[in-house]
Parts: structure tokens; sequence; C-alpha cells
């Protein structure tokens, strides 16, 4: 299985030992996977997000936690996300919260992010006049988007919208993972899709995208962060790694059509990876 592995930093194109590294991502022969499902599993030789990247960071209160470690599907998937939404507007820097440990299992903070493959993003925020704010906390939200603040103080930080569908739009359309969840309350959930159907994007995006959207029923409503999960990789059900919940998308045109054209597109965010390089994923 090809590993994907985000570095510090940009590095020259430079192959040996069997490993290519391009412009911080680096491709090799490695076996990282998870077993269990995501409440109750492990993670083995796990990829290592840092602390800074091109389009990403991880604020000190989860840096200093020490959950930067996932499969290295979903570690990549951070990293193009980071990248792709940077891309589309250069102010906007992905803040990314807990993965899982180096080892997976149980942590002091989470039920769930036991097997790498889920990740808590900080909303994207804006001022009031929509200049995009660095969020450096998980800040709660009404359901019109305003922080909650103390009564008789007036918010000064907003749910952006539009950038927070850019960050969707990137988990959902990206080449290398398949996104089974984003866990967000509903009505930044609806927030987000409005943006998404007045700008124009297509029926099926907008579709694969309400389904995955979901505010979840059995822990908080998710109105300070993003939830992100994914499908268990392909390579790893064989080694016991367990999804519950919905099964994967069955429309053709965005589970698997479509990706190396995709892939074409992303090439600022690629680097020099040849699009050749993800024929796995649509085997």
């Amino acid at each position: 299985m090809l590993r994907y592995l985000a570095l510090a930093g940009a590095m020259a194109g430079a192959c040996a030992s069997g490993a290519c590294i391009y412009d911080g991502l680096v491709v090799e022969d490695e076996n990282g996977f998870s077993r269990g499902p995501s409440r109750a599993g492990m993670l083995y030789e796990g990829a290592e997000l840092p602390v800074r990247g091109d389009g990403h960071w991880i604020p000190p209160t989860w840096a200093s936690r020490g959950l930067n470690f996932g499969v290295d599907e979903m570690v990549s998937t951070v990293v193009y996300a980071g990248r792709t939404i940077k891309l589309q507007d250069s102010r906007l820097e992905l803040g990314v919260g807990d993965i899982s440990r180096a080892h997976g299992g149980r942590s002091p903070w989470h039920r769930s992010h036991q097997t790498g493959r889920d990740v808590d993003f900080l909303f994207l925020v804006k001022d009031k006049a929509g200049n995009p704010v660095r969020n450096t906390q998980m800040r709660k939200h009404d359901p019109s988007g305003a922080e909650i603040v103390p009564k008789g103080k007036r918010p000064q930080v907003f749910f952006d919208e539009r950038a927070n569908w850019l960050l969707v739009e990137a988990l959902i359309t990206n080449p290398v993972a398949e996104i089974q969840y984003i866990f967000v309350q509903n009505d930044l959930r609806q927030l987000m899709l409005d943006y998404a159907a007045q700008s124009g994007v297509s029926q099926a995006l907008l579709e694969r995208a309400a389904q995955t959207l979901k505010q979840p029923g059995d822990s908080a409503p998710h109105n300070d962060h993003m939830h992100v999960r994914i499908y268990c990789p392909r390579d790893d059900v064989d080694a016991g790694c367990v999804d519950f919940g919905q099964m994967r998308w069955h429309k053709k045109d965005l589970k698997y059509g479509g990706r190396i054209e995709r892939l074409e597109r992303y090439d600022d965010v690629l680097s020099d990876i040849d699009v050749g390089t993800f024929a796995w994923l649509i085997r």
C-alpha cells in the first residue's frame, strides 16, 4: 500500500531506499493500519501530522496532547484539505485538533479517535466585516453562526459558511480517502448547504454533502468544531478495521468516477506526484 506522509516544510524531490519526497509529501512503501472500530481500536505504524504545514496548523491546546497520529490516508487527507482551501483563499488556514495517540486506543478527551481515522477541525471563522480570523479555540456558535458569548457582550467572531463549505468540499472530493461522516450541528450544517446551493455547486455534490454532514445523536451537538471520520482504508479491512454506520457512497460520479480528473485539477496541491501514483484508488 502506498503511504502519504506530510512533512514540515518544503523538501526538494529526491528518491532513496524506495521513498520519494515531493515538496512536503513523501510516498513510501509502508503498512500503517488501523484495527477495530473507531471507539474500541488501535493504530499501528501511524503517520504523524506535523504541528505546522502548508495550509494547516495544530494550535497549542491540541499540539500539547500528542494526538496528531493517524492512518496514512487520514493524515494525507488533512494535508490535502489544508492545501486546497489555502489555494482557493490564501487567507485561510486549517486549524487541526485531535486525531489519535501514536498507537491509538483510549485518551482522556475522546470516546472515539482510537484508530487514527477521526480528526477534529476548528471552525473557520470571520469577523463582522467578513474577513477570516485565525481560530485558536473551539468556540460555540448559535444557529445564526454568531459566537455564543456571555450575557451583555456582543459576538466578535462568526461561523464562516463560505470557508467551512470550501473545507467540506475539499474533504468529500479528496482523492485519497472516502469520508464517512462530518459531524456538525444541524443549523451550522444548513448554513453551509445553503451557501453551497446558492453558489451553484452541482446537485450531485450537494447531495453527497447533505448525506455526509450529520449532527451526532449520541454526543455533543458539535457547534464548536467539525469531527471528520474516514471509512476503513480498503487494505485495513483484512487487518481488522471495522466501519459502523452509513455505508459507502454509491453514486459513481462521486465515489470513483472523476477522481483522476480532480487530481489533475489540483496539481498545485499534490505537487509533483504523478497522477498515476493514485491508481490504487480506482481499482
